[in-house]
This record gives C-alpha cells, sequence and structure tokens, in this order.
C-alpha cells in the first residue's frame, strides 16, 4: 500500500481494480488508508466513464473467453 498511496499522491496512478472468479474485473474509484482517502481515476479522458481503459479492455478479454466467445487454453466450451 506504501507504493500505491506514493504513486497516487504523486499523481502517477493510472487505474485500481479487482479481479476474481465472481466479480470478473471491478474498478477501484477510491482506497481509504490510514485515515486518508486516495482517489482513483477511472478514465481521467472520460469523466463519465465507470472504469479505465485497461479494466474494460481485461474485464471484455475475461467475459469473452467465460462465454466462449474468444479461443482460450483455459476454458472448455460445453455444448
Amino acid at each position: 500500500m506504501k507504493q500505491v498511496s506514493k504513486a497516487s499522491d504523486e499523481g502517477r496512478l493510472l487505474e485500481v481494480f479487482g479481479a476474481g472468479t465472481a466479480c470478473v474485473v471491478t474498478p477501484v474509484s477510491r482506497i481509504f488508508f490510514q485515515g486518508k482517502d486516495y482517489h482513483i481515476p477511472l478514465d481521467p479522458a472520460n469523466p463519465d466513464s465507470q472504469a479505465g481503459p485497461l479494466t474494460r479492455r481485461i474485464y471484455n478479454t475475461l467475459y469473452d473467453i467465460q462465454y466462449g466467445d474468444v479461443p482460450s487454453k483455459w476454458s472448455v466450451v460445453v455444448d
């Protein structure tokens, strides 16, 4: 968390997301750490966006693999 808070303070933090099997990918817009709120930009190019470009890309890729829209050695489509 030291590195994340330092990057945020220096304006170098671009995106943060969590990933898992149930949620796929979830963007993080704020982290509260040691009494301070660290605001995480979701997409500076689009203030109305709910996720940044990397988060969207990873989400779309994982979603496509899960639903068999993109072939992957990590999943098998069952008819």
